[in-house]
């Protein structure tokens, strides 16, 4: 049996994929499915009683971030760092919950040929764009009522993370092809709505849109545009 990917990868990152498995013959939902009202209604039930009484669009979008932190992880690293062709598809990935309605696993078929044009980084960004992201995110908002901008913002924040830790251990071309098509935000085309969802500044970055997690009692997070006004880069300097 080959190692998984989660074998393969260095310590550091091996985290990151622990959840995906491949599994040619699992009987989990697609993601394609997690995406009808019935499936997704019934997961969000579960996934609420964390936060009685909270807004539902918050629970939405924390469960939103938390399927975003599973699956693309290992999908980015696979294809960047291995080239292996993992599928981007959403009626070919497959994903669990747990009795809570959190996201659990990933499923992925057996590996089958990267399509020309995805070798690179950039060919990558703007597949994955196409593919998943952008079925994801609009079918998601239509069912929950959230501005499709704060889950541009999920999943950007999410992608930015992967790069930058994965740049840092062990960096490669389509990685780096993929880190700087990213952040360039001027980038139009198919990865616009992606590439565009973080503001860059000499700080760092920040969401254009708040995730609203602090709505289910967590803390702002590093990011938060709310809190940015906080921050001491944006705060008078004393003398």
């Amino acid at each position: 049996m080959s190692p998984s990917l989660a074998q393969r990868l260095p310590p550091l990152l091996q985290p990151l994929a622990l959840r995906m498995r491949v599994e040619p013959d699992s009987g989990a939902p697609l993601l394609s499915c997690w995406l009808e009202p019935a499936l997704l209604g019934e997961a969000l039930g579960r996934y609420a009683r964390n936060w009685p009484q909270a807004d539902p669009r918050a629970v939405a979008s924390q469960w939103h971030q938390e399927s975003s932190a599973l699956i693309l992880p290992p999908l980015l690293l696979a294809r960047l760092l291995y080239a292996e062709p993992v599928s981007l598809e959403l009626g070919q990935l497959r994903m669990t919950v747990d009795e809570q309605g959190a996201p659990g696993e990933l499923h992925v078929p057996a590996p089958g040929v990267v399509p020309a044009g995805e070798g690179s980084g950039w060919g990558l960004l703007e597949a994955l764009q196409v593919q998943l992201l952008a079925p994801f995110v609009s079918r998601f908002a239509a069912h929950t009522g959230l501005a499709p901008r704060v889950l541009w913002g999920n999943v950007a924040l999410c992608v930015d993370w992967v790069l930058e830790v994965a740049q840092n251990v062990v960096p490669t071309r389509a990685l780096g092809e993929a880190r700087a098509h990213f952040r360039d935000g001027r980038q139009g085309g198919g990865g616009h709505a992606l590439c565009s969802a973080l503001r860059r500044d000499a700080s760092g970055i920040t969401r254009r849109v708040c995730c609203l997690r602090e709505r289910l009692g967590f803390d702002r997070c590093a990011v938060c545009p709310l809190a940015s006004r906080q921050t001491l880069h944006n705060m008078p300097i004393q003398p």
